[in-house]
């Protein structure tokens, strides 16, 4: 498949950057647990004069904050706001590459089928995100081992529950890329949509509004949520819905979209 390798190849070099800033985040945030845990008190006395509105917009929970599986919830609430980024800005450069680069009517005229090609650059984009997520969770639960911190059921889940969110946020990009007729850059358009959702989700918090959390994508998953209470099933069944009817359409649009030279 000299079509899948190639576009490997070239969206390996894209990640190399993003995996580095976020292997560096989680690691140094990650790495503080054991200090942070001794003077947990002190802690927990500044958390208390918070109000209770803004300890629900980010999601924090003291009863739980101590614990490695409640400190990595409240982390990766923002480092799963930088890999939505990550996904959705490659969900639309993998599928509107052509666009972007102008190079459609060379790709489409090789004897290959469209839908091969929508297959093969998902499969380059489903690898990308596993291999974030793998070195990421190879770092947090390599930490835990030289912090000799217990290790909980809780951070499976919430690892597990990201990488949900970013293949949803990744079908997602693919998704408006072939909706657009032009494509000039991805960064703007990325950025917008990971911080609008990211609103949605701290909007519902503070709301108390379940369905608004749901709305933003995040709130399927939300990581404080997760810690608590595991993956719920209807979320679940949401989320597959959702990556499903995102993966559909993207297809139908990619297999029949004009070519823009």
């Amino acid at each position: 498949m000299p079509v899948l390798k190639h576009e490997l190849k070239w969206h390996m070099r894209f990640l190399r950057g993003w995996l580095i800033a976020v292997v560096l985040t989680v690691a140094l945030f990650m790495s503080f647990f054991n200090a942070f845990n001794e003077g947990m008190d002190q802690v927990v006395k500044m958390l208390e004069g918070f109000p209770e509105e803004v300890m629900r917009g980010f999601g924090l929970e003291i009863s739980s904050f101590g614990t490695y599986s409640g400190f990595l919830a409240y982390i990766y609430t923002f480092v799963q706001f930088l890999l939505v980024i990550i996904a959705v800005m490659s969900g639309m450069m993998l599928m509107g590459r052509e666009k972007i680069s102008k190079t459609g009517d060379f790709l489409f005229s090789k004897p290959v089928s469209r839908s091969s090609l929508w297959v093969q650059k998902n499969t380059v984009g489903f690898l990308g995100i596993l291999l974030i997520n793998a070195v990421v969770a190879a770092i947090i639960y390599g930490l835990a081992v030289v912090q000799d911190v217990e290790m909980e059921i809780a951070v499976r889940d919430i690892l597990f529950s990201s990488v949900l969110v970013q293949l949803i946020f990744f079908l997602f990009g693919g998704m408006l890329a072939t909706m657009r007729k032009r494509l000039r850059t991805v960064t703007g358009t990325a950025s917008s949509i990971g911080i609008g959702f990211y609103f949605l989700l701290i909007i519902g918090r503070l709301l108390e509004e379940d369905k608004l959390s749901k709305i933003s994508i995040y709130g399927l998953f939300d990581t404080a949520q997760v810690q608590k209470n595991g993956i719920e099933t209807v979320n679940l069944v949401i989320g597959c819905v959702l990556a499903t009817a995102f993966a559909f359409i993207g297809y139908q649009l990619y297999t029949k979209m004009d070519l823009e030279v």
